[in-house]
């Protein structure tokens, strides 16, 4: 009975080491060049699953995640029935944030997700990641909408909302984030508002928070009830997000939402700040003439002290 037992383990054994072994093909899945990726981004009408990948000598993690994601790409055939294209890359796509290797990007459309768990593929967590990332909107708030969809001025009745608040006409600002946001989106779907804002095209929200429209790149905000956390990580991965959302926003200072932007307002607020400069300017200078004229005096009186005391002296001489 065990030698039976032992036997069928063994069998076991082999028959998926052997099937493992001989299943990966290094050309299962097709190559693309980052020109013709970004021409379809551009159009954003297709669906793509990106393997990004260096030379295996260099990158052996490229190499033992490869097979994964070849059988990832392999279910996404069948149940997507070919709507969605798999592809590996071999170079870097820093417009994207995709600066080492390996990684994994999903791009709906015109909107990129980064796979989270770059260390460890399994193809049914790919497979459920993108069928999340599917059906998961990122909102592009704006002026007109920001207030209306968020209510942060009324304590976030419409639940707690993560934003970017990024330049998007600058490449170097929104799109490197864009992947993580949108994973986190993902993942936080129905738990949590996911959007973004450019803060470019959209002054008056930029400057609610105290973004200079011109010159502002990119910082994320957590919003939660009646408070304000600001996400503080230069480079924030997908991960870090999530932990931030949860719990890690509780390390942060609470800061008050700032009520909405009223022109009228912060035109009188930049007068006021005018006057008050030119009356701290005026009481400088008053306080700078007062001084001089103290020192003139100072020295008036000196000198004619010292006149005096030299006439003294010369008519004891005499």
């Amino acid at each position: 009975m065990q030698s039976t037992t032992f036997s069928s383990v063994t069998f076991l054994f082999l028959t998926t080491f052997l099937s493992h072994s001989f299943a990966f093909d290094p050309n299962a899945v097709s190559h693309t060049s980052k020109s013709a990726l970004l021409s379809s981004i551009k159009e954003g009408n297709e669906k793509f699953l990106i393997y990004f990948y260096t030379k295996f000598e260099e990158c052996p993690k490229c190499k033992e995640l490869m097979p994964l994601f070849q059988e990832a790409a392999g279910y996404l055939d069948n149940l997507e029935d070919h709507k969605i294209r798999s592809y590996k890359m071999a170079v870097k796509l820093p417009e994207y944030g995709v600066v080492n290797f390996p990684q994994l990007v999903f791009f709906d459309g015109k909107v990129p997700f980064r796979y989270d768990n770059p260390d460890d593929y399994q193809p049914d967590d790919i497979v459920d990641w993108i069928e999340e990332a599917k059906e998961t909107p990122i909102p592009e708030l704006n002026d007109e909408t920001f207030e209306h969809l968020t209510q942060a001025s009324s304590g976030s009745t419409t639940g707690d909302w993560l934003i970017l608040f990024s330049n998007s006409k600058r490449p170097e600002c929104m799109k490197p984030l864009l992947p993580d946001i949108a994973t986190v989106a993902a993942r936080l779907r129905r738990r949590k508002n996911i959007a973004t804002l450019c803060t470019a095209s959209n002054p008056k929200t930029a400057k609610r928070f105290g973004f200079d429209p011109e010159t502002h790149c990119a910082k994320v905000l957590f919003f939660h009830r009646t408070d304000l956390y600001h996400y503080n990580s230069e480079d924030p991965h997908a991960k870090d997000l999530l932990k931030f959302v949860m719990e890690g926003y509780k390390n942060e200072e609470a800061k008050p939402i700032p009520y909405p932007y009223n022109e009228s307002n912060a035109e009188l607020k930049s007068t006021v700040e005018k006057l008050s400069e030119m009356m701290i300017e005026h009481a400088r200078s008053s306080t700078l003439l007062f001084v001089c004229s103290v020192f003139v005096v100072v020295l008036v009186i000196f000198f004619t002290f010292s006149l005096i005391l030299s006439k003294i002296r010369t008519k004891k001489l005499a």
